[in-house]
């Protein structure tokens, strides 16, 4: 759980991590298909995890609900100083427009970028429900305006 404030709201992110893994494909499609937001992430250092992670992509975008946010992580930045970088950042900004996402390489070791990342997903999730709320409220004066007489 993690909690970020935007001005005056307070916004608690519940964070599952449900593993790459091919094995537990059946079990991750279920989370994802009533998420908010979804983060596929890959590792820098290793290329193999930036194949798998463009059918990661596919499968995603397929069976999420609509209005969900997707982003595309580039994990283990701390890494690239100590030249083990095998996937190049433009690599994964460009699987991420593919996929309309948004793209941050950050390093769950040492917190870069983190903080930057959650803020812009909440920023995300806020705007999302404050476009919900719009619609709503659009409908419901849509509703109280129609007659069954004319």
């Amino acid at each position: 759980m993690r909690t970020i404030t935007l001005g005056s709201t307070s916004i608690t992110l519940q964070l599952w991590d449900t593993a790459g893994q091919e094995r537990f494909r059946c079990i991750t499609e279920q989370y994802y298909r009533k998420a908010d937001a979804i983060l596929v992430v890959y590792d820098i250092s290793c290329s193999a995890s930036f194949t798998a992670v463009r059918e990661w992509m596919d499968t995603v975008e397929e069976k999420m609900c609509d209005g969900a946010i997707l982003m595309l992580l580039g994990n283990k930045l701390d890494l690239e100083d100590s030249h083990c970088r095998k996937v190049e950042r433009r690599d994964g900004q460009n699987l991420a427009e593919q996929h309309q996402a948004s793209f941050y390489e950050c390093s769950a070791k040492t917190g870069a970028n983190m903080e930057q990342l959650m803020t812009h997903m909440a920023e995300k999730l806020l705007a999302q429900l404050d476009r919900q709320c719009e619609e709503a409220l659009s409908l419901t004066d849509c509703a109280t305006r129609r007659s069954c007489c004319v």
